[in-house]
């Protein structure tokens, strides 16, 4: 039982882009030897039809993090501690609702 995290990103991002991925990229690095119960996934989008298919991508704006079907950031740096806060309470939920 555990939290997973996508991030989903292009495979031919911008500059700008590919920046905000190393950086979110570095950051699930670090939760992941945090948090033994983190699954993370990377996700790449090679045609734009296959966004659909991706469970909780609202905002089609990338790199996108989405935590459990639900989508937290989308072209942004996100802060670390709010990202832990959300993992935290996935994990809490996950717990008293297993299955």
């Amino acid at each position: 039982m555990g939290v997973k995290v996508d991030i989903v990103f292009l495979e031919e991002p911008c500059s700008a882009c590919l920046i905000i991925f190393n950086l979110i990229k570095e950051i699930m690095e670090r939760l992941k030897g945090k948090y033994d119960f983190l699954e993370v996934n990377y996700i790449e989008i090679k045609k734009l039809e296959d966004l659909h298919s991706i469970k909780g991508l609202e905002v089609e704006k990338f790199p996108a993090i989405i935590i459990d079907g639900e989508q937290i950031s989308a072209g942004t740096i996100p802060d670390i501690g709010e990202i832990e806060k959300i993992i935290s309470l996935k994990y809490r939920e996950a717990l008293r609702c297993p299955g």
